[in-house]
């Protein structure tokens, strides 16, 4: 166990002193606890894992993952929190995947997108309104008269 809870220090990038100060001790205890010459009670591996999102069975015998993963940490929970479909769950998954530069640029080409739009609100305006507007224009074939080889 002395060499998991070094690990799970050293993983958060945490010192003896910052680890201790989490869950409620002294530095010397968490040294103590990592040079093997105590071993923490149940109510202090509970705290580690409590504060540390340790998965309690890696810590007390290594098997498994280190970690817990919380289910809305995850892809997966923000996809059936949204219910997303795939479409839309790849193209979130894409877009967190992106540095902070891409990310900007991929703002910004939707900003202009939607500038250009609310700009120009006449950029539809040859669409026909109501359906009969079509019908004004464009007779439909039963009501134009018939052609006939002898009137022409």
């Amino acid at each position: 166990m002395k060499d998991r809870i070094k690990k799970i220090r050293r993983e958060l990038d945490l010192t003896q002193q910052k680890f201790a100060d989490k869950i409620g001790m002294k530095q010397n205890t968490i040294a103590q606890y990592e040079m093997g010459r105590t071993i923490p009670s149940d109510a202090i591996i509970f705290s580690i894992c409590r504060e540390f999102n340790v998965n309690e069975k890696w810590l007390r015998t290594g098997d498994g993952e280190m970690f817990i993963k919380t289910p809305s940490s995850t892809m997966e929970q923000l996809k059936k929190e949204f219910n997303l479909d795939d479409f839309t769950f790849n193209l979130v998954y894409q877009y967190l995947k992106l540095d902070v530069e891409q990310r900007q640029t991929v703002r910004d080409f939707f900003y202009n997108v939607t500038e250009f739009r609310s700009m120009d609100e006449d950029l539809f305006s040859d669409i026909p309104k109501t359906p009969t507007e079509p019908k004004k224009i464009y007779p439909p074939l039963e009501e134009m008269p018939t052609w006939n080889k002898e009137t022409g």
